[in-house]
């Protein structure tokens, strides 16, 4: 769906109201009311079919043919059955956009409303008009006094944007936000989405230049794929948090299923959205003490927290949150305690929390401030403050401010109170010092910013390149698969070895059979002693056990050391699966050398399908005794070592490895191994429905596959693209120098780094429009780990060396790309430059991207003369002093590209 037509919503100059009406309770008479009181600069044009000459005030005709001018958005008011029929009519006058506010179409618990929902569906793919709504309260932007809506407050102007699945609940934020003086960008809910989507407004919120915060309120997960690519890319320019509800399964009102091999589909939600990079939090209110607390910390920030409070339960209750978050109490340099001492009565302890008297003056406050404020020890200060006879709580509000106005650390207050604090909360609130009504909700806060730059340090962090043993036999072992089974099968069990040991799992050796006279012939073909599984049809699946992992049938015999006793052993564990599973036949047999745990650790590892975000990983303990799916950790494919990392230290099993292993770090690289060579099953093998893994930790460093289930279905990609490997090529340059010309990758950070290192500061200067000389990690980071759907560099290698990087940034769309190319100043003449040009231009081609374009100094002549000569258009921006070069790739197919084309 895209951002296509989206600007009709966002900048409409014409507004047609269907239902406008003055009578008491109209839904169409709220909406102009509000576009009236906003002050909307456009027209507003109400349509009602009861032939009222004015609403309000303004001329109204009462059929929509009757309209003068074709507005550019239309809000629909009007009953649920007639609105296929407006739509219609709309779009036979030419308009693009429509809001559609009317209730109850989405209401598909009631037989009564499919009809409208199944023809309004019908309407929007035959006319192609965007619709946002139904059931949506509309949309506001202050700073173009549009409101849009039926919201019963008006909104304040702000930097955060909005945007919620739920109307109703938006109602009431709305009233909240206004109590507090939180203003807005944009306010806006989808209702059902029947066609523009919360993808959709974030992609467009994205660039709007007035927005620094986004925060979402999501009911559920729809369109996973297209989201997590939309929050990623919003999330490398602004502040994004989401509060998702409905987080377990048995609500009455949670419509999608829990993905099988997991317990909470919530944990895999956790996942989605920190791999976006966007900071998720548990409540609505909770949303603004974070936006207030992230948006106004300092340049220097991290977790040591140190505490002042005037009283011994205030800080009691800042402890309390901060322990059972799990957060860091700073420990105090020795020069700052024996400064302290110096400063404080002898009854007041030197440590932290300071505990200062109740009567407290502003003069000691500012003093212990600033002394905790210089320690290099401490991150952070939350200052804990009971109004009381004797102190003054403005007096010690301004002195803190003056205080922390001189520090680039975080400062956090909690003047707990309300009569006796007012003065004092906006005196911070006017100095950019985030305040808060209670301890509790200022450690809170203070622990969701520790979570949001940990998980925004980890994803920046630059990963190790972990050397997986692939096998060229994995694409064999795919075409064979596929050859013999059809989606909704079982994948059996030699098979699911085969392509395990493909990508370097340690396996036991083992036979399978379908028939028991041929495994005992089989049996010296692998050592023994042995164990012998029966396999029934419903436990050749993963995930068979259902939700309790514990009540599955153990269709296994241990410690076979004859041949002779196979035979036996098989009919006794047939007799009980018959029992238990009387219409699961038995379909075949595996025997398999024995190995014996050691210190009895097993673990459990797989791949599972969510039906709107597709392929996940899992990690966390196994064994047959084990309730595995309570450590079941969650982690998206493609996985780094970092990434893997983490997921691992995540369970209770590494918890418990930790405390038994002689050579933890060890033990945590081989897991590491398993878990990237498993991400890149999961995307090299996209008909995998399902794997289940079960391994033993054999030895210290070494684990085993002792079992494995998993299913073939349909193809599913990634919600996340990996590393695209076909794009590799090899170039040979005029001096016959040898290139490798491929996709950047998150480790190639050093090698860029000394890249741009190498160049002159002319070079620099002519790509980056600056002089500069430094690159921090955070930006190349950003320059190394890019979103494949979103973004392309391909760099040339030579060795270990990087000698020239293009790149190109794509629109959702992909309507155009914007360029930036710049080579090694020791290859000029090779001909580097205009194959990397070609490449990317090649890429684009292939992909349908209609333009390409760029900006380019008037003096970078060189580059001047190679767009030429690829066949680019250029033109003088005398205004910005810059060349415009762009080029055409492919043939508009909608007449609303034009309108995102680079114009030339």
């Amino acid at each position: 769906m895209g951002t296509r037509s989206l600007e009709y919503f966002f900048q409409p100059q014409t507004i047609a109201v269907i239902g406008g009406s003055e009578r008491p309770g109209s839904l169409g008479g709220a909406i102009v009311r509000n576009l009236l009181a906003g002050q909307f600069p456009g027209k507003i044009l109400p349509v009602n079919t009861r032939g009222y000459p004015t609403v309000y005030g303004i001329p109204a005709v009462s059929r929509i043919s009757q309209l003068d001018v074709v507005p550019d958005l239309a809000i629909i008011c009007t009953p649920a059955e007639t609105v296929p029929k407006v739509i219609k009519q709309l779009h036979a006058l030419g308009v693009g956009a429509a809001m559609l506010l009317t209730g109850g179409i989405a209401r598909t618990r009631s037989w009564q409303f499919r009809p409208s929902s199944d023809r309004l569906n019908e309407v929007i793919h035959r006319t192609r008009m965007r619709i946002l709504g139904p059931d949506c309260i509309g949309m506001v932007i202050p700073q173009r006094n549009l409101n849009a809506s039926f919201l019963h407050v008006p909104v304040r102007p702000g930097h955060i944007a909005y945007v919620g699945q739920s109307g109703t609940l938006a109602s009431g934020v709305m009233d909240w936000a206004y109590s507090r003086n939180i203003g807005f960008s944009h306010v806006v809910t989808l209702g059902k989405s029947q066609d523009v989507t919360l993808p959709d407004l974030i992609d467009y919120i994205t660039q709007e230049s007035t927005v620094r915060t986004l925060l979402i309120q999501l009911d559920e997960i729809r369109s996973g794929k297209a989201l997590l690519r939309a929050l990623r890319a919003a999330s490398r320019h602004k502040l994004v948090l989401a509060v998702k509800s409905n987080r377990f399964q048995d609500s009455p009102l949670n419509s999608i299923a829990t993905p099988k091999g997991l317990r909470r589909r919530d944990d895999l939600i956790d996942e989605v959205l920190a791999r976006a990079g966007v900071l998720r939090v548990n409540a609505t209110d909770e949303l603004f003490d974070c936006v207030d607390a992230l948006s106004r910390r300092r340049e220097s920030f991290g977790p040591r927290l140190a505490i002042i409070a005037n009283g011994r339960g205030p800080a009691i209750l800042g402890m309390d949150r901060l322990l059972y978050d799990k957060g860091q109490l700073a420990q105090l340099s020795s020069e700052t305690r024996a400064h302290l001492r110096g400063i404080l009565p002898q009854y007041v302890k030197a440590d932290n929390p300071i505990l200062l008297n109740p009567e407290l003056k502003p003069q000691q406050l500012s003093a212990v401030a600033s002394a905790l404020l210089r320690d290099r020890q401490v991150d952070a200060v939350l200052v804990i403050y009971i109004p009381s006879l004797g102190s003054d709580p403005l007096a010690n509000a301004e002195a803190l401010v003056e205080v922390a106005s001189a520090s680039n650390k975080t400062v956090l207050t909690s003047w707990m109170g309300e009569y006796s604090v007012e003065t004092a909360r906006d005196c911070f609130d006017k100095h950019g010092i985030p305040t808060f009504e209670t301890p509790d909700n200022a450690i809170k806060s203070y622990m969701y910013m520790v979570q949001h730059q940990r998980t925004q340090e980890l994803l920046r962090q630059t990963p190790e390149s972990l050397e997986i043993p692939v096998s060229a036999q994995h694409n064999e072992v795919d075409r064979e698969i596929l050859a013999c089974h059809k989606p909704g099968d079982f994948l059996q069990p030699s098979y699911a070895y085969k392509l395990l040991s493909s990508y370097g799992f340690a396996c036991a050796d083992n036979v399978y059979k379908t028939n028991l006279d041929e495994l005992v012939a089989a049996s010296g073909q692998i050592e023994g002693p042995w164990v012998l599984r029966v396999h029934h049809r419903n436990y050749l699946y993963p995930f068979a056990y259902g939700d309790n992992p514990r009540e599955r049938l153990r269709s296994v015999v241990r410690d076979i050391r004859d041949s002779a006793d196979i035979t036996p052993a098989a009919k006794k564990l047939e007799a009980a699966i018959e029992k238990t599973f009387p219409e699961s036949p038995v379909l075949g047999y595996t025997l398999q050398t024995m190995h014996r745990a050691l210190d009895n650790l097993q673990f459990s590892i797989g791949i599972g399908r969510d039906s709107e975000i597709g392929p996940y990983l899992f990690f966390g303990g196994g064994g047959t005794t084990a309730d595995i799916l309570v450590d079941r950790q969650v982690g998206l494919p493609p996985l780094n070592a970092n990434l893997a990392e983490k997921l691992i230290r995540r369970s209770h099993f590494y918890e418990v490895l930790q405390e038994r292993s002689e050579n933890p770090e060890r033990e945590l690289l081989t897991l590491e191994r398993w878990l990237v060579a498993l991400s890149h099953i999961a995307l090299n093998h996209p008909w995998l429905a399902g794997l289940e893994v079960n391994a033993i930790r054999q030895q210290v460093g070494r684990f085993r596959v002792i079992g494995v289930a998993a299913e073939v279905g349909v193809a599913v990609k990634s919600a996340i693209l990996p590393y695209p490997k076909e794009l590799e090529q090899q170039y040979t340059s005029g001096t016959s120098r040898e290139y490798l010309i491929r996709p950047i990758r998150g480790e190639d950070e050093p090698l860029l780094n000394a890249f741009y290192h190498r160049l002159s500061a002319e070079s620099l200067r002519l790509r980056f429009f600056s002089a500069r000389r430094q690159f921090d990690h955070k930006e190349l980071a950003r320059l190394t780990q890019i979103d494949y759907d979103r973004e392309m560099a391909f760099v040339a290698l030579n060795g270990d060396a990087m000698y020239g990087v293009v790149r190109v940034w794509i629109d959702p769309d992909d309507v155009a790309a914007e360029f930036s190319v710049i080579i090694d100043d020791n290859c000029r003449g090779e001909g580097l430059g205009r194959r990397l040009m070609a490449g990317i231009i090649e890429y684009l081609t292939t992909r349908g991207v209609l333009q390409i374009y760029g900006t380019v100094l008037p003096e970078n002549a060189g580059m001047l003369k190679l767009a030429e000569r690829l066949g680019f258009s250029q033109k003088l921006n005398s205004r910005d002093g810059v060349m415009e070069i762009a080029k055409e790739l492919n043939p508009l197919r909608h007449g609303w590209q034009r309108k995102r084309i680079y114009p030339m």
